[in-house]
This record gives structure tokens, sequence and C-alpha cells, in this order.
């Protein structure tokens, strides 16, 4: 998945309600994925379960490159108008 630069706490995933998920620590670790009500641990064998908020890690949570939510938004670049001195 492609993945907005910045990376979120779980409150705030929780606050959009849009899709985002975080990877595991290493190598067999599992991942986490929310699907905008509902928490996922994805364990290494691929296997899924509905996990409580309270489960799911606090920080490093990730949108989707594409991600249109205010989070997302208010870290894209704003074109500046050019502006007289004068």
């Amino acid at each position: 998945m492609d993945a907005c630069a910045e990376s979120y706490s779980r409150y705030q995933v929780i606050c959009t309600a849009c899709e985002a998920w975080t990877e595991g620590d290493g190598v067999g670790k599992a991942g986490y994925f929310y699907d905008g009500i509902s928490f996922w641990r994805r364990e290494a064998n691929g296997e899924q379960r509905v996990v409580p908020s309270w489960r799911a890690p606090g920080h490093g949570w990730r949108h989707g490159a594409g991600c249109a939510c205010e989070l997302c938004g208010s870290h894209r670049a704003v074109p500046l108008r050019g502006t007289s001195a004068a």
C-alpha cells in the first residue's frame, strides 16, 4: 500500500474514521488494520481477527496516499498567491 508520509495516533484514526494500517515491528510480527469501524490484527500467517481498540497500537498509523481526510489534507502544500510589498 502506498501511504501518506505522516503517521497518526490511534485516536486520530478513530476520529477521521478513514481506513488506516500499521505494520508489525519486525519479521513475523502482527500488523494492524482499521476499516473505519473496527480494528483488525493480521498475523504473519495471514489470519485476521477483530481486536478491541485498546489492543491496537497507539501510534504509527498511516492512511493511503490518496486520502483526502482533514489530517492528510493539512500536510499537503498549499500554493501561495503572490503578494505585493508595495
